[in-house]
């Protein structure tokens, strides 16, 4: 049965209440004996600003379902042991602009009745033609940017990193990943995987792509890089285990073994 958190309705300029009160119910969510799982309602932007003030030592181990800005706690677990599912918020379920497709949400809902996700498809872009294992984590690449030089750092050694970005410039795109790789962030990945970047094109007229951008920089890495996995902030966001071991090969990102499931009512 679903649980509003205490302050849901709260307001504070642009933010669902003041970063307190945020972390208040985040804790609440992330603690309290009978919640099942936390899915983020909206894309969470804020997020980061409550990360400091978390107990990480009293979290229990649930499902937190989110992408986007939520990329910030998923993160943030998953360098704690903890893994979560990167994939569609609330208010996506229903009609509306910024709806998931059908297939997205029977995926799902099928990763949150069984445990099972499915292999993201997708195609080699750069890099060795090869297969990788590691674990899979990643997301909103500009949020990811934005945690270097913090204790929430984004690191990937050893794992598959999955990027998506939403109504950001290709020299914005291209900043941001800059600063991932020049932070330390990508060093030691296995591999990259690119979902979509939706309102990211090239200006008219450019006589460029973003897979140009990508190649360019993450060409010089030496590992598998593919792309057009579907994930990201457009109608097909397909849910995958964030934190969980996964195979990336040529042709998409198959996930290995089931994880814990969710009852969904």
């Amino acid at each position: 049965m679903p649980v509003a958190a205490p302050h849901l309705h709260e307001r504070h300029r642009y933010l669902a209440g003041r970063p307190e009160v945020r972390a208040a119910d985040l804790e609440w969510a992330l603690t309290a004996p009978d919640i099942d799982a936390v899915w983020f309602a909206r894309g969470g932007y804020g997020t980061a600003q409550v990360l400091a003030s978390l107990p990480w030592e009293r979290l229990r181990r649930r499902p937190v379902i989110g992408f986007s800005d939520a990329t910030a706690l998923v993160w943030a677990l998953a360098r704690r042991g903890i893994e979560s599912i990167h994939g569609p918020v609330l208010t996506t379920l229903g009609p509306g602009p910024s709806a998931s497709d059908e297939e997205s949400r029977a995926v799902l809902r099928h990763l949150l009745t069984t445990g099972e996700a499915p292999v993201l498809p997708g195609t080699r872009l750069c890099g060795p033609e090869r297969s990788v294992r590691g674990r899979v984590v990643g997301g909103n690449l500009t949020v990811l940017a934005s945690l270097a030089g913090t204790p929430e750092a984004f690191r990937a050694e050893g794992a598959i990193v999955v990027l998506e970005d939403v109504t950001e410039s290709p020299y914005r795109l291209e900043r941001a990943l800059c600063q991932l790789i020049d932070s330390g962030g990508l060093q030691g990945a296995v591999g990259i995987a690119l979902g979509e970047f939706v309102g990211c094109e090239p200006p008219r007229g450019a006589t460029y792509e973003l897979t140009d951008m990508w190649s360019d920089k993450l060409g010089p890495l030496g590992i598998p890089v593919i792309h057009q996995l579907p994930v990201g902030h457009g109608s097909r966001n397909h849910a995958f285990h964030y934190g969980g071991e996964a195979v990336l090969s040529s042709d998409g990102l198959k996930p290995v073994g089931a994880r814990t499931r969710v009852e969904v009512v």
